[in-house]
């Protein structure tokens, strides 16, 4: 019975290593080598599209035939075939080889779906200069408002940061704007609603966005797609569409980063031991060199370190999303951001929040989209007089004195016991004796209804509702024991800011296919209700105790308001697929301007001819793209700054020495302003011409756009009139023209694109020119002066002047001697009258640059990723302020009204004895070049053992700027580089998580 037991067992193990050995020859046997050619619609070759067995790592990539091989490849297995720009396919291998594959064009890659004003085209049919980029999330850097994502990516555009500070806002100019005194900033719209200024003391008006959630940025440049915005699109307009909700269950996603940022360096100025040398040596035989010397201390105090320290900062956004019963996509994010300045109390503090909802009804001939977003923020401001004060301040006194009543600060004491009122005031003092502060909240939403009609669903019409509201208010006080306010007795001020502006929009739209000329036509006009309004109130008094309650100034609640009423109209006509027509219009009428100048109208028109669609151009094989576009359009504007420029308005005189007493009581009079009458629309004429190309299946693509811009009827706030002619001794007026002609260019490349490797860069450059063809008013020629030279009684140091740029620095010119040092006093006397005076004043070189650049690139290997992102300018010039106003050697200067003052280390290169603010020697190429990001970042799908999208990152923020600038940073917008907020060198740590 054993033996027959040993048998069976023997028997049946002998079957299964059988049965085993067969099963592994049949699996051998489905193990297939196949080979097969990509190629796109056209019959083109796909080269380097990737080819993967689904679920493994076997792949390979297509030769430049288009043709592949791939060995074991299981029968019954699944295929994928991808590549960039085409919509992924999905073979099932039942063991026939070859395998041929067609992979289509994917349009929403292409950018299918392009946001531009009221409505979406497809981006193959855009007529206009319009670019659009989704914001790169992984390579951003610190970047905790939206306009931070922007910089150097789009040519013709322009964004400068006010410098390092947490609550700093920036300034955006496209195609180098178009007015001289009025507002030159961009329209942005956001999910349909204008913003028009931020909340008062946020310093940012895009600070009520996070973003994390933008979703792209669509930038409309040239007047034929601006138009559509008429009166407030003549500087360009940025439309930010935010993310949304998709089909599906709910998803997470998590994104944080810790940072640290330090200040790069200092201005270079004397030590503690060079300064006390420097008054040895300078004073050594004079009459008060005892006195002198004897103001010098023992200390060595960098006063700079004083005031900077190393900034710790945070953000933490949150986000879900998904749909309810695959009806009502929804989205709902929360974030908080922290960020400590490098200057000592300077703190930004915020919270947003973010809700949408996009439900389709009716068949899906009903779309509503709701969006909401808050705001609620919290600002430190660091005095940013204490950097030139630290630059200034004797380095040989210390930072506190135990005795001082001055709040325990060392401070300048005069012979009379009290503080110097005219001397450098204790840096430390000034940034932590003041408390300077704002919060408060913001919101905009919107509610968006677009209606198909069932009986007729060639026509849909939209109504937008929107609104932007905040309130903020905010504290500046200084206590009267404070070095700054010793001698005044204390300085306290609460203000605080309403805003309300209102939108309605309502427009129809017609779309419709034709068999004539096989085109279709696509028909829009509608109607725009706007309201802005604020309010501020204001109070300031003194905080002495013997003189608490002495009010300076009490501003009861003062309100103003406008309205902008416009009609606008749209026809894209797209003829056989090539032939691209596209004409808008827009009347708009604004409560700034009297009644006989109110409207205004601003027609524009497109044409594109999409060349690689012409049988001529089949031949050419790698052509993938190649578009012509050409537009004219004109575009307004009316915010000048004053909210009544054109009517009679009446203010309350302020004061009591302006109030009148009768019958037993003090009355408030009334006071009138200037206006002009004449007041009328800026408007401004661009003609534009533009080519997008692509080649290797848009591998290799980019754009080239050619512009001429002209501004006529340009506003200027102060404008001089006849003394008793109006109420004041200058009012706005129209006043010339000027002139923008520019060129850009965009490159995008991906060099590599394979299973483990994939490299994709841009580059972009624009050229702009810029001059003043007419500037009169009352039939006379004028030069506008302007600007500060900063410092001590500063003077006027910018012109505009026929002929020449906007904004040029009017200076005399330096002579130098025969080892090129400047000759203290002497200029050239370029009239040759035989006198140095202001008629030899000249313009010399300008603030804003000549050319504009951008460099991005971003590489993946594997689940690692590595990207930089840069931008520069070249022809751009700065007025150092802090090198003009801290260069006096005299004994008289260097010790003045008994007090010290420290030197910048290029006055021992000048060797001038007074200050000389108006020599072009200060006016410095402030050209540059700076890597604004370097981010390495690593990818994994689990965490914790559960499933999750997981990224860590390393980023460094501002490493290196290449530029020639003597002074602290080349990037100043304005020019005049005076007590600057550095920006930090920041390094980043970084999480995202997406479950």
């Amino acid at each position: 019975m054993q033996k027959q037991m040993k048998f069976n067992i023997m028997n049946r193990t002998f079957f299964l290593l059988g049965f085993l050995f067969l099963l592994s020859v049949n699996a051998f046997s489905q193990q297939q080598t196949i080979n097969g050619t990509v190629t796109d619609e056209a019959g083109e070759a796909i080269i380097g599209a990737n080819v993967t067995v689904k679920g493994t790592t076997n792949g390979t990539i297509t030769d430049f035939n288009g043709a592949f091989t791939l060995t074991n490849v299981p029968i019954g297995s699944t295929l994928l075939f991808s590549y960039i720009g085409y919509i992924t396919r999905e073979v099932e291998f039942t063991g026939t080889s070859p395998i041929h594959v067609v992979m289509q064009e994917n349009i929403e890659l292409l950018g299918e779906v392009v946001v531009i004003g009221y409505g979406a085209v497809k981006k193959d049919d855009l007529t206009g200069s319009v670019a659009v980029i989704q914001p790169d999330l992984e390579g951003r850097g610190l970047s905790p408002n939206p306009q931070d994502m922007l910089v150097g990516k789009i040519p013709g555009v322009q964004i400068v940061s006010s410098g390092g500070s947490p609550s700093g806002g920036a300034t955006i100019r496209i195609r180098g704007g178009s007015s001289l005194s009025a507002n030159n900033d961009p329209l942005i719209v956001v999910d349909g609603i204008p913003l028009a200024g931020g909340p008062g003391g946020v310093g940012n008006m895009l600070s009520t966005i996070n973003p994390t959630d933008i979703e792209t940025f669509t930038v409309l440049k040239d007047a034929s797609a601006t138009a559509i915005y008429g009166s407030r699109a003549s500087n360009g307009v940025i439309l930010i569409t935010t993310r949304k909700g998709v089909s599906g269950k709910v998803r997470f996603n998590y994104d944080a980063n810790v940072s640290v940022s330090q200040r790069r360096k200092g201005v270079d100025v004397l030590t503690g031991d060079e300064f006390r040398s420097f008054i040895q040596e300078t004073f050594a035989g004079l009459s008060n060199e005892a006195e002198v010397v004897g103001k010098l201390g023992t200390a060595n105090t960098d006063w700079q370190d004083a005031i900077f320290r190393t900034g710790y900062n945070t953000e933490h956004n949150l986000s879900a999303f998904g749909s309810y019963k695959e009806m009502m996509p929804y989205r709902a994010s929360f974030g908080y951001t922290n960020l400590n300045g490098i200057l000592k109390t300077s703190n930004m503090e915020r919270f947003t929040g973010s809700i949408s909802l996009n439900p389709q009804l009716l068949d899906k001939h009903l779309s509503v989209n709701l969006n909401a977003r808050g705001m609620y923020i919290k600002n430190r401001f660091a005095d940013q007089g204490a950097i030139g004060a630290a630059i200034a301040m004797d380095p040989t006194q210390p930072v506190y004195d135990e005795n001082s009543p001055y709040g325990g600060y060392w401070s300048w004491i005069g012979n009379d016991g009290k503080i110097l009122g005219v001397s450098t005031k204790n840096p430390v003092s000034l940034l932590e004796m003041r408390h300077d502060t704002s919060k408060g909240y913001q919101f905009v939403g919107n509610a968006q209804v677009d209606y198909k009609l069932h009986f007729f669903p060639k026509i849909n019409f939209n109504l937008n509702l929107g609104m932007d509201y905040s309130n903020t208010n905010g504290e500046n006080a200084t206590p009267h024991n404070a070095p700054a306010e010793a001698n005044a007795g204390g300085y306290q001020n609460n203000w605080e800011n309403k805003r309300n502006n209102s939108l309605l929009d309502f427009y129809g739209q017609y779309k419709t296919d034709m068999d004539f000329l096989e085109s279709n036509l696509d028909i829009m006009g509608g109607y725009s209700w706007q309201h802005f309004w604020w309010e501020n109130n204001n109070l300031a008094i003194r905080t002495a105790p013997e003189r608490y309650g002495e009010v300076i100034e009490d501003n009861a609640p003062f309100a103003e308001e406008y309205y902008l009423l416009s009609f606008f109209g749209r026809l894209n006509w797209n003829v056989y697929n090539k032939y691209l027509f596209t004409f808008t219009v827009r009347q708009d009428g604004s409560s700034r301007f009297n009644k006989d100048n109110r409207w205004g109208l601003f027609p524009a028109a497109a044409f594109a001819w999409r060349l690689n669609e012409e049988d001529f151009m089949r031949d050419f094989t790698n052509l993938s793209n190649l578009k012509l576009r050409l537009g004219w359009g004109l575009t307004g504007q009316q915010d000048i700054g004053y909210t009544y420029p054109a009517i009679r308005v009446y203010q309350n005189s302020v004061g009591e020495a302006a109030n009148y007493y009768r019958d037993g009581e003090w009355v408030t009079l009334i006071k009138p302003l200037s206006y002009n009458a004449d007041l009328k629309w800026e408007t401004t004429t661009t003609w534009n011409a533009g080519i997008d190309y692509g080649f290797f299946n848009n591998r290799v693509n980019g754009t080239i756009d050619v512009y001429r811009r002209e501004t006529r009827d340009l506003l200027n706030r102060e404008v001089k009139v006849a003394a008793g002619s109006n109420f004041s001794e200058y009012v706005v007026a129209n006043i010339g023209t000027l002139e923008n002609i520019g060129t850009e260019f965009s490159l995008n490349v991906v060099p590599i694109a394979t299973r483990d490797w994939n490299w994709e860069a841009g580059f972009n450059f624009a050229y702009n020119k810029n001059e003043i063809t007419a500037l009169t008013y009352n039939d006379q020629s004028a030069m506008n002066r302007f600007g500060n030279t900063g410092g001590d009684g500063g003077f006027n140091l910018l012109a505009h002047a026929v002929g020449h740029p906007h904004s040029m620095y009017y200076v005399y010119e330096q002579v130098y001697d025969e080892a090129g040092k400047p000759i203290e006093g002497m200029y050239v006397d370029r009239n040759n009258d035989g006198q140095i005076n202001e008629e030899d004043l000249y313009l010399y070189h300008k603030f804003t640059p000549d050319w504009t650049l951008g460099f991005n690139t971003k590489l993946n290997w594997k689940s690692w990723d590595l990207s930089i992102a840069s931008h520069g300018s070249i022809g751009n010039y700065n007025y150092n302020a802090i090198a003009a106003n801290n260069a006096e050697l005299a004994p008289a200067r260097v010790y003045a009204n008994e007090f010290l003052s420290n030197r910048h280390a290029s006055a021992f290169d000048t060797n001038f004895q007074y200050k000389r603010v108006l020599s072009d020697y200060y006016i410095q190429n402030a050209s540059f070049f700076r890597i604004d990001n370097i981010t390495l970042g690593y990818s994994f799908n689990e965490i914790l053992g559960h499933k999750a999208k997981t990224r860590l990152s390393l980023a460094v923020q501002n490493p290196f700027v290449f530029t020639k600038y003597q002074g602290l940073d080349p990037e100043v917008f304005g020019g005049v580089d005076n007590n600057f907020y550095p920006r930090p060198v920041t390094i980043l740590f970084g999480l995202n998580v997406n479950f």
